[in-house]
């Protein structure tokens, strides 16, 4: 009943707010400096490893709203991603961003559920690429937004590795085609889109089911984010609050007997002749099947831990049927500046720099009355360098499972981010 209460709180102030006047914008939502940076990408993100590169932005070309962004890293990973965003076909009303993004990827995969291990899990390494469109129709300051979200790609399952790092070859590696379409919207009645003091937030998106191979469940995702701002220590700092859910529905249930999906897509087990090397492939493959049995018959609603959410665990570190988290944040605006710069390979505006301390709780479950049963949390400290257009921050946290560093784009809490685009 906690998470009922807690959500019906922040509906209700949500309410409230939409009901008074809104904040008026600090400034313009659609004008900017010009502003290029280059820079060096050297990150770690938890559950994906290590990764180092080069990146470059550049804002508000030709004095317009539109942004450039590309990136190339490879480490623990390989990725890189083209971005144009802010093209106004109508402007300010109508407004398209459009993407490319490559990957070769082995991600961490833990159980499923809040009290999965932290040590049981497997290294799926998948390799592909993907087209991402949004097309966004804006009013009023960007303070009401409705979109359409478009992605276009093919992915494959190269191997499975065990926690030694031992791979085990998918019997099927073939490319499969990934087609996914989300709508959405937001109410952002706060004083500034990008670094907000005051007013309410709500951001709300349903992803649809995409066309999936024949084993596998078809089932749409309906996530609600919710985050209030309130001005502290007159008006220089905010207290920050966030509600976040998301809930997974099948519509068409995929194949869930374990010997079937073991003959047409596990992982050639069986066929091993070595005894030592048979058992432990079938360990590998009884965490990989079953996840799989499992999301067929609940779905897999949007994961907490990493950049986002649970930010002392890794990407993607609890998912289920359903998700659940609140946090709040102190925000201290050490400075509060207009400061021009130019250092040949980065000009732009340094409009502030800000600590941060945190505390975040959430829960996963494939049953809603199972919910806060059982929970992890997050708390933490971080620095934040605000600049034309962008939120460079550095987030510090701990938990249950150690601590994580993290830097990272954007503030916290958003509804997409580049470590989860869809």
């Amino acid at each position: 009943m906690r998470w009922n209460l807690l959500g019906l709180i922040f509906l209700l102030e949500g309410a409230t707010a939409l009901a008074a006047e809104p904040p008026d914008r600090r400034r313009d939502q659609f004008a900017g400096e010009y502003s290029y940076y280059v820079y060096p990408i050297a990150g770690d993100i938890p559950g994906l490893g290590r990764a180092a590169g080069i990146g470059g932005s550049v804002l508000n070309i030709g004095g317009s709203d539109t942004d450039f962004t590309g990136f190339k890293i490879d480490g623990d990973f390989e990725a890189s991603g083209y971005t144009l965003l802010d093209l106004h076909a109508i402007k300010e009303r109508l407004i398209f961003d459009v993407g490319y993004y490559d990957f070769d990827v082995t991600s961490t995969q833990y159980g499923r559920g809040i009290d999965s291990d932290k040590n049981d899990y497997i290294l799926p390494r998948s390799q592909g690429s993907y087209v991402l469109g949004q097309m966004t129709l804006s009013y009023n300051q960007r303070r009401y937004e409705l979109f359409v979200r478009a992605l276009d790609g093919n992915a494959r399952l190269l191997e499975v590795r065990d926690r030694e790092g031992v791979p085990y070859a998918a019997l099927d590696s073939s490319r499969q085609e990934a087609e996914l379409f989300t709508v959405g919207g937001s109410l952002d009645l706060t004083d500034d889109r990008l670094d907000p003091r005051r007013g309410v937030r709500m951001e709300f998106a349903l992803k649809l089911p995409p066309d999936s191979h024949e084993l596998v469940s078809e089932y749409y995702i309906a996530d609600l984010n919710l985050t209030g701002y309130l001005p502290v220590r007159r008006g220089h700092d905010s207290l920050v609050f966030n509600y976040f859910q998301s809930d997974a529905y099948v519509t068409k249930r995929g194949e869930t007997d374990y010997t079937t999906l073991q003959n047409e897509i596990g992982l050639g087990c069986p066929y091993l002749s070595n005894q030592a090397e048979r058992d432990a492939c079938l360990n590998i493959e009884r965490l990989y099947l079953n996840d799989l049995i499992a999301s067929n018959r609940y779905g897999r609603a949007t994961a907490l831990g990493g950049t986002q959410r649970l930010r002392s665990y890794d990407n993607g570190r609890f998912y289920a049927g359903h998700a659940v988290s609140y946090g709040v944040e102190y925000r201290w605006n050490i400075t509060d500046e207009y400061t021009p710069f130019d250092i040949f390979v980065a000009k732009g505006v340094r409009t502030g720099i800000q600590l941060a301390a945190f505390a975040e709780r959430g829960s996963v479950a494939d049953s809603t009355s199972d919910l806060w049963d059982d929970y992890r949390s997050s708390y933490g400290v971080g620095l934040r360098i605000i600049l034309s257009g962008v939120v460079i921050r550095g987030d510090w946290a701990t938990g249950s499972e150690g601590d994580n560093f993290q830097l990272f784009i954007t503030y916290p809490w958003s509804m997409f981010s580049v470590d989860n685009p869809t």
